[in-house]
């Protein structure tokens, strides 16, 4: 939640005003000579010139309340539209420094933003009042010409918005964790769920010692204490569940079959028959076994139904194309008939093309097992998102296993030869923002270095690389199977279609798309 400014407040009393004016003046006519001063500084906060831009942005709205006052009192029209003029000549002038002062102030307005998003500002309103005042201290040396001073300024606002930052989350983030725990030790789940509650207290203890140790990363506390959660409800759970069965008197053998009464469940709502003769372990990597099939079966109609709809698509052009012709034709006006002969034309040679990409596409897409990639259309982009593609933990170096896939990679770019193709690198979101932008980049990097050089042919000016860190999840970061699926590389060939009517007389549809 964002802070409202005392200077917020005061243009909204201004604006609210020039509704309530009850003078000579129409409202109507308010709004009209006040709209390019209102329009910029609404454009000002939008960019956080108040922040950013401080002395400009105040000398705005003090031009602004000059123009509100004397149209108020109904002074000479002319000394309004001044004031106003000046007050567009500062709001203007504080949203064209607004570039320089994201540069120069980049990693402190990151810290503010997170600080925000713990709340702080209403949770450790004294640290962010501190880390505020700073921070304009800092763009004011800026605006004063002092740069050095200002980027000095700017590194302690940045440095109080952690504190308040983590002071936020440490307060608020763990309370539920402590309270189930605190609810769970009055349970005496450590006598009866030991290993849970272990757990528990573990990872309540991890969280809040993550926040000291890796204080610029806190997606890692965050999941601790809400895995100090989950596991304290759990605890919760089986000390009410361990006294139920003590009051019922069960037997070990019932809890057991309990427990394949569920995987039984399971197998028959993916359609396989489970058996327990080899243990529950078997029963559960069968079903896992099936789900996966399933997963795979349904990601495969999906690539179906996508050709389907495209081969429809492309016939309902034809038959709209067939029709205008007709008509053309009835009317018998010669300069219509070339021009849907020309049109049907055109739209032949883009259909002929369309179904060579579609046939293309589902070469690539039989290329890949379930195992190594999902390969998928996005608009014209074919993306190999390759779930088979490992790096170790902080490297960035490709291994040999990974060699066949990468092979596989180079089939599916030779498909589309002469395409551009885009490397994307992507972490989950444990570690800190700029480290994982800076590994993903390097994987990006490592990925295309071995393409460009096991495809010496290819037009290596056609390959770039991109790393975008943490900011682009597939999955939930919260859980381990999700992290596993956001870290990796997404090969994207950008398939050229560009045909125009000169290319369609003298090439293949193949050549015109490239």
């Amino acid at each position: 939640m964002k802070t409202f400014t005392k200077n917020n407040l005061l243009l909204v009393t201004i604006l609210i005003s020039m509704f309530c004016t009850s003078n000579l003046f129409s409202q109507d006519a308010k709004l009209i000579i006040f709209n390019d001063a209102r329009t910029a500084y609404l454009l000002a906060i939008e960019k956080r010139a108040e922040i950013l831009s401080p002395s400009n942005f105040e000398e705005g709205l003090k031009y602004y309340e000059k123009a509100n006052s004397a149209y108020e009192k109904e002074d000479n029209l002319a000394d309004i539209k001044e004031y106003l003029k000046e007050a567009v000549k500062y709001f203007q002038k504080s949203t064209s420094e607004i570039n320089v002062m994201e540069v120069l102030f980049a990693e402190t307005l990151n810290s503010r933003d997170d600080a925000l998003d713990a709340e702080a500002d209403l949770y450790q309103k004294e640290l962010w009042e501190d880390a505020q005042s700073e921070f304009r201290n800092a763009t004011h040396e800026y605006e004063k010409g002092n740069s050095d001073r200002a980027k000095k300024k700017g590194k302690e606002a940045y440095d109080l918005y952690r504190q308040a930052e983590l002071a936020a989350i440490k307060s608020n983030l763990f309370n539920n964790a402590r309270e189930l725990i605190a609810k769970a030790d009055d349970m005496k789940a450590d006598k009866y769920a030991p290993k849970t509650m272990a757990k528990a207290k573990k990872s309540f203890e991890d969280g809040q010692a993550a926040l000291e140790t890796e204080r610029y990363d806190t997606d890692k506390p965050r999941m601790l204490a809400k895995n100090a959660e989950y596991e304290a409800s759990h605890a919760i759970y089986l000390v009410n569940y361990i006294m139920k069965i003590e009051d019922q008197d069960k037997e070990i053998e019932d809890l057991i079959l309990k427990g394949e009464s569920y995987l039984t469940q399971i197998g028959d709502a993916t359609g396989i028959s489970v058996r327990f003769d080899e243990g529950s372990s078997v029963a559960a990597q069968n079903i896992s076994t099936n789900v996966i099939l399933l997963k795979d079966s349904i990601f495969r109609l999906s690539h179906n139904l996508n050709i389907c709809e495209r081969t429809k698509a492309n016939q309902v052009k034809q038959i709209a194309a067939n029709a205008k012709q007709i008509e053309a034709m009835g009317s018998m006006q010669q300069d219509q008939i070339t021009d849907a002969s020309l049109k049907q034309k055109l739209l032949e040679d883009q259909i002929a093309y369309e179904q060579k990409v579609v046939k293309k596409f589902d070469e690539v897409f039989n290329t890949f097992d379930i195992n190594e990639a999902n390969v998928f259309r996005q608009g014209n982009d074919i993306i190999l998102r390759m779930t088979g593609f490992n790096f170790d933990i902080g490297s960035a170096e490709v291994k040999p296993e990974n060699y066949p896939l990468l092979a596989k990679v180079q089939k599916a770019i030779n498909i589309f030869s002469a395409s551009q193709i885009v490397i994307q690198g992507h972490t989950d979101s444990q570690g800190g923002d700029n480290l994982n932008l800076t590994l993903s980049q390097k994987r990006a990097d490592a990925v295309k270095a071995y393409l460009m050089a096991n495809m010496p042919d290819y037009d290596q000016a056609n390959i770039e690389s991109i790393g975008y860190g943490e900011s682009k999840p597939i999955e939930n970061n919260e859980t381990k199977y999700g992290r596993s699926l956001n870290r990796r590389i997404d090969v994207v060939i950008k398939v050229k279609r560009v045909l125009d009517t000169a290319s369609t007389n003298t090439s293949s549809p193949e050549k015109a798309g490239r």
